[in-house]
């Protein structure tokens, strides 16, 4: 496995869009010039676009959904500008505000016929949309996109829109688990999170910085982060499966393995690979950055999310970051780690233009010059060469391109929809603080776990 290079930690930011014109003998000839260069470059852009004609050549309007803030708007904004001015026929009305409300609208327009001809959809809820029933979205894979940039192992899986081998929409983005390591002391005291390790490797290693200095953890962490991070993935290992089954609504792990899974949670705090629990109590959620051992650079590492982990490492910017792989089960056929996407846009199923919300996707997601306007204001890019264009452009840091390349290199598993649910995953929160409180067993809880989700799931229409 080759190794990553440390790298500083940047901020993910919405690409430039404006240059200002240098100055010289002549600003007339500057401006004359930077115009010439402008139509070159909308001609050239123009040559290299493969844009399907629609039908009768006639005028089209499109309509095009999406949630979000002040950066992505204009990005999109630009976007949808470069692709009309090279395809002049078709125009796209963009429906764009905040998250609050969206998803029930959305829902309401699928339901009566009016809904957009291309729409930002939330991957969580796209689920309650997909039915050979109503046949909302276009499956793409019978029209011409060009899946060419994409990772098939990522674009593929059910959360970033494949639906029984239907591709019903495309990830705008790739986001996930990530190890966030302090390259410099890894180094110090002998670990290597670049070479695929197991979990049997994570308590020896926790041992040796313990002897190292007793002051210092392997893992910087917390209840929510022990229980949706590190436990999760062990669990799904263990057991090969989600932890509920959709279709029958039963707990998918037996009794004993709950017990294992617990115990896994205990032997952390035991044998010190984190902090105690009465410690990380005041840094719980996303809040591990204001642990004043994590800003002194005491912990190795920290089981994050991409999301999350420049701030992590802007609390300690004298430090040197990568991207760490992730732990295995001995034994296990199932890695579990999963990258997924913050949104997925598809194609109006019953669109009467859709050979040009086709053209305009592919435009969004594989034209060059769109890559380097939308930059991160959808998160990390969703394709290596997006993320290589933003990397140079300075738009997104080498570290999260990092965190994304050794995301998407694991086949993962995502939870099932019922476990998704917050009160689920409180209910698992919950024995794992006790667990590490030391006021329930392994036992205990994993009764207590037991009965909870079997209330839960009966409520579940």
């Amino acid at each position: 496995m080759k190794k990553y290079l440390a790298v500083p930690a940047g901020l993910c930011m919405a690409a430039s869009l404006l240059t200002a014109c240098g100055g010289g003998k002549s600003e007339t000839t500057a401006a004359d010039t930077k115009m010439e260069q402008s139509q070159t470059e909308t001609k050239a852009a123009a040559e290299e676009t493969s844009v399907p004609e629609t039908s009768g050549g006639g005028e089209v309007t499109l309509r095009f959904s999406w949630w979000g803030g002040e950066e992505r708007l204009a990005a999109t904004l630009d976007v949808i500008k470069q692709f009309e001015e090279l395809n002049p026929n078709i125009k796209i009305e963009p429906e764009y505000g905040s998250s609050d409300g969206y998803s029930d609208k959305l829902a309401t327009q699928l339901a009566s016929g009016t809904a957009p001809d291309i729409m930002q959809i939330e991957p969580g809820i796209m689920p309650g949309f997909v039915s050979d029933e109503t046949n909302y979205f276009l499956d793409l894979n019978e029209s011409s996109f060009d899946f060419s940039n994409f990772d098939e192992n990522y674009y593929k899986q059910r959360i970033n829109g494949n639906y029984d081998g239907k591709q019903l929409g495309m990830p705008t983005g790739i986001s996930g688990g990530a190890v966030l390591v302090n390259q410099g002391l890894a180094d110090e005291i002998g670990i290597d999170f670049h070479t695929q390790y197991t979990w049997d490797d994570v308590f020896e290693w926790a041992k040796k910085v313990r002897e190292y200095d007793d002051s210092m953890y392997l893992t910087c962490s917390n209840k929510d982060y022990v229980s949706n991070v590190l436990a999760n993935n062990y669990a799904k290992q263990l057991s090969g499966k989600t932890f509920i089954n959709e279709e029958t609504k039963e707990i998918n792990l037996t009794p004993e393995q709950w017990q294992e899974v617990y115990a896994f949670v205990k032997r952390l705090y035991d044998e010190e690979v984190i902090a105690p629990a009465s410690y990380s109590a005041p840094y719980s959620g996303d809040n591990m950055q204001s642990d004043p051992n994590w800003i002194a650079g005491k912990y190795v590492c920290c089981f994050t999310y991409m999301s999350t982990m420049e701030t992590m490492a802007a609390a300690n910017a004298g430090a040197e970051y990568t991207a760490g792989l992730f732990p295995l089960l001995e034994g296990s056929d199932v890695d579990a780690w999963n990258a997924n996407c913050p949104q997925i846009i598809a194609v109006n199923g019953k669109s009467q233009n859709q050979e040009a919300a086709v053209a305009f996707l592919d435009y969004f997601f594989n034209n060059e010059k769109a890559m380097d306007t939308l930059g991160c204001t959808r998160s990390v890019p969703p394709t290596a060469k997006a993320r290589e264009i933003c990397t140079a452009n300075g738009s997104l840091s080498s570290l999260l391109a990092q965190a994304a390349d050794v995301a998407g290199s694991y086949s993962g598993m995502v939870d099932d929809k019922y476990f998704s649910a917050a009160e689920a995953k409180q209910i698992f929160t919950d024995e794992v603080e006790a667990v590490g409180f030391g006021v329930a067993t392994p036992e205990s809880a994993s009764e207590e776990t037991i009965s909870l989700l079997n209330n839960y799931i009966s409520g579940i229409q």
